[in-house]
């Protein structure tokens, strides 16, 4: 589809119909993260304020947790109160849903499901100016990079099952200017398939799972294709951590740059990273906190209230992920705080049987080199399976040395066992995870 005829035409005709102002939002707010960092706090605690002030007064669900703890909402010292107020759990909100919701006000809504990467989606229903202003932050990040609303782009992603909803996202990625990878099939024939479609379509970035970009990116360096051609302005990985193999082979690849996304379903972009490398938080959109989970006095887990939203907050939210927040400055101008580290998921810590955590980065640290494609999951504390997809070079010298430095790392107590496996297939969600924890 024409670029301009997307924007102009059909961009503009979907907000109207759906009733998302995202045009104006865009222009409301494109200045608001070079603002001083003083300004930016003070906003953040100004619309912190207005969030918990609306949610006591129009939800039965957070009018009954402030006033269990003792908040006085029209006598709020932020953010030192706020930090009383208990911390969300998705099985909370599952359970609670309908009492998070303002009974006083009526909006056209939207339901999505999360991806269930931690093994329970949940469905989330978002108001239209929600979705309008968290869109509008969206292309603000994009335009980072010279990426324009309705901007053709090749995504790399997972596809519904269902017969119903493969044909609903066909129709979205028509709308949305772009075509798709799925994660679900990936073989020979469909990446030789997907990369003449590539040529074709010419698209202006990539948008997808790290692993599934990762995937495609060996595949192209093997074949020794060059598709300097697309000329592509940046690939965006969002969904999973990036690792920095993960990042080295996708640039090696398409000879650009490679951008990190940090969000979820319920909220979408928290955090999006600048031409410097940092990870900058939307300060105007999500107030952060790190919370100490006791695991490493460096990390805690990661702790998300919505400032934008008076139909559902979601009001110190525990996503479940690790890291840490600074307010170190950025030399790329924008004054907005950085996620100075991220470790992923809770479930992306190997637990040995002393308790200790060990993040699942050491597996991408040891297996360096000869191995395509690993995947180790744990079912509990004392055994560790990891199947790997070997490459032609790998010896079994250098395999025995990656076992030693394994071992080396999580100790002695804990049983690794190794499968050598043709190829591994992504999970539900269509991500191609590298670790798996099923220890509750």
């Amino acid at each position: 589809m024409n670029e301009w005829f997307a924007k102009q035409v059909v961009h503009r005709f979907v907000q109207f119909s759906r009733g998302e102002k995202i045009f104006n939002y865009l222009k409301k707010i494109n200045h608001i993260p070079y603002l001083p960092s003083d300004e930016v706090k003070e906003m953040q605690l100004k619309k912190l304020g207005k969030t918990l002030r609306i949610a006591y007064y129009n939800t039965p669900f957070y009018r009954r947790l402030f006033d269990e703890v003792g908040i006085e909402i029209e006598n709020l010292r932020l953010p030192d109160d706020f930090k009383a107020i208990p911390t969300l759990s998705k099985d909370m909100v599952r359970a609670n849903y309908s009492d998070i919701i303002n009974q006083n006000i009526r909006k056209r809504v939207s339901k999505e499901l999360t991806s269930g990467s931690s093994g329970n989606p949940l469905t989330v229903v978002k108001d239209r100016d929600k979705s309008a202003y968290g869109r509008a932050v969206m292309y603000r990040c994009y335009n980072q990079y010279g990426i324009e609303i309705g901007h053709k782009q090749a995504r790399f992603w997972g596809v519904p099952i269902s017969p119903k909803y493969i044909l609903k996202e066909k129709i979205k990625d028509e709308i949305a200017n772009r075509i798709r990878l799925s994660a679900f099939d990936i073989h020979e024939k469909s990446l030789i398939a997907f990369t003449t479609k590539l040529k074709n379509f010419k698209p202006r970035y990539f948008y997808g799972y790290p692993s599934v970009l990762h995937k495609y990116a060996t595949w192209i360096l093997e074949k020794g294709y060059d598709l300097k051609e697309l000329n592509l302005l940046a690939i965006i990985t969002t969904g999973e951590v990036l690792y920095n193999f993960q990042r080295e082979a996708i640039k090696s690849a398409f000879k650009c740059k490679v951008v990190n996304e940090y969000g979820c379903t319920e909220i979408g972009i928290l955090a999006f990273e600048c031409s410097e490398g940092n990870l900058h938080i939307m300060a105007d959109n999500v107030y952060l906190e790190s919370a100490n989970s006791g695991k490493s006095r460096n990390t805690g887990e990661i702790i998300v209230t919505e400032l934008n939203n008076e139909y559902n907050p979601l009001i110190r939210y525990n996503i479940g992920d690790i890291g840490t927040i600074s307010d170190s400055s950025c030399t790329c101008g924008i004054n907005f705080p950085v996620i100075s580290s991220l470790a992923g998921r809770d479930s992306t810590f190997i637990v040995t049987p002393e308790g200790r955590y060990i993040n699942d980065a050491i597996l991408e640290y040891t297996f360096a080199q000869g191995i395509k494609q690993f995947r180790a999951v744990q079912n509990s504390k004392n055994i560790l399976d990891i199947k790997i997809v070997r490459r032609s070079e790998l010896t079994d010298r250098t395999m025995e040395e990656y076992k030693r430095k394994l071992v080396k790392h999580l100790g002695t107590s804990i049983q690794i066992n190794y499968e050598f496996v043709p190829d591994i297939e992504p999970d539900e969600s269509g991500k191609l995870r590298y670790f798996i924890s099923n220890i509750a």
